[in-house]
C-alpha cells in the first residue's frame, strides 16, 4: 500500500508541497493539468530529495468532446500523457470521460446517447492502446456519482468499458469511495467485484473531508481490496475538516493503522 494525495496540500511550489507530504508521512503526489504544463524532467527535478514520487496525472478529459476535432486533441493530449506518466514513473493516466449532463445532441431513433457515448468512448480508448503498451502505462477511468456525470458511475459499470476494449493491464478503474457511498450499494462487494480491474484508488469520507471525519467504513473497504490482492495507490482527495497540514498527517496515520491491523 502507498499513500499519496491529491489535495488539500499546502504549499505554493510542487516542492513545497512534496516536503509538507513527506512530513505528514505520505509516499506520493497525484498531478492535475496544474502541474503537467512542463516537462517530466523539470517535475523529477522539484520533487528530488524530497522522497515523494508521482502516484498518477491526470489526462485529457476530453474523449467524450463533442467536437470530433476536440476528441482527436484529446487522444493525441492522452498519448502524450502516458508518455509523460512513464517518465515519471506513475501508475497511470486518469481519465473522467464526461461531466455534467450530455452534451450531445439526442440521436434517437438510431440510438440513444448512451449508446453514442459508450461506443465514442470505447473507439477513442482503443486508439490509445499502442502507446499503453509502449509505455506501459494504463488509462485509469474514474466513476463519478449521478451529481457530478451522467455516465458511468458505478464500478460495475467502468468495468463493462474495460472488458470491451482490452486486458486489465490496458484500462483499469479508479475506485472512488466519496462517490462510491452515493452510487454503489456495496462498497466491499463492488470493490470486489472490480476485482483486478481496480488499478487506483480515491479516499474521501462520506462528506468529502478526511478519511476519518464522515460515517464512510474504510476498514471493510480496506478488507475488500487486501481480498483482491490489491497494493496499488490510496490517495486522498477530499477536503480537511481542520488545518490541511493537520488533516493530514492525522489521516495518513488512520490509514495507515486500518491497513495494518
Amino acid at each position: 500500500m502507498k499513500l499519496g494525495v491529491r489535495g488539500p496540500i499546502p504549499g505554493r511550489t510542487l516542492r513545497e508541497k512534496a516536503e509538507v507530504l513527506k512530513r505528514t508521512n505520505f509516499d506520493g503526489i497525484e498531478l492535475g493539468a496544474e502541474f503537467l504544463n512542463t516537462t517530466p524532467e523539470e517535475i523529477l527535478q522539484q520533487l528530488d530529495g524530497t522522497g515523494i514520487c508521482v502516484s498518477a496525472i491526470v489526462g485529457s478529459i476530453g474523449l467524450l468532446n463533442t467536437n470530433i476535432s476536440a476528441r482527436r486533441d484529446a487522444i493525441e493530449l492522452d498519448k502524450k500523457r502516458l508518455d509523460m506518466a512513464a517518465k515519471l514513473n506513475a501508475s497511470g493516466v486518469i481519465e473522467v470521460p464526461v461531466f455534467g449532463p450530455p452534451q450531445f445532441p439526442d440521436p434517437s431513433p438510431v440510438m440513444t446517447i448512451h449508446e453514442l457515448e459508450r461506443r465514442l468512448l470505447i473507439a477513442g480508448l482503443k486508439e490509445l492502446i499502442g502507446q499503453i503498451e509502449k509505455t506501459g502505462v494504463s488509462i485509469i477511468l474514474e466513476p463519478l456519482n449521478r451529481y457530478e456525470t451522467h455516465f458511468i458511475n458505478r464500478v460495475g459499470q467502468a468495468v463493462e468499458i474495460c472488458k470491451e476494449v482490452g486486458p486489465p493491464t490496458t484500462i483499469k478503474i479508479l475506485a472512488d469511495l466519496f462517490h462510491m457511498s452515493i452510487e454503489e450499494a456495496n462498497i466491499p462487494d463492488a470493490l470486489r467485484k472490480g476485482g483486478e480491474y481496480i488499478g487506483y484508488i480515491h479516499l474521501a469520507d462520506s462528506n468529502r473531508l478526511e478519511p476519518g471525519a464522515g460515517h464512510t467504513d474504510f476498514a471493510s473497504a480496506i478488507d475488500a481490496l487486501k481480498s483482491i490482492g490489491y497494493d496499488g495507490w490510496l490517495t486522498i482527495e477530499s477536503g480537511a475538516s481542520t488545518e490541511p497540514e493537520d488533516a493530514l498527517y492525522r489521516t495518513s496515520g488512520f490509514m495507515r493503522s486500518l491497513w495494518n491491523s
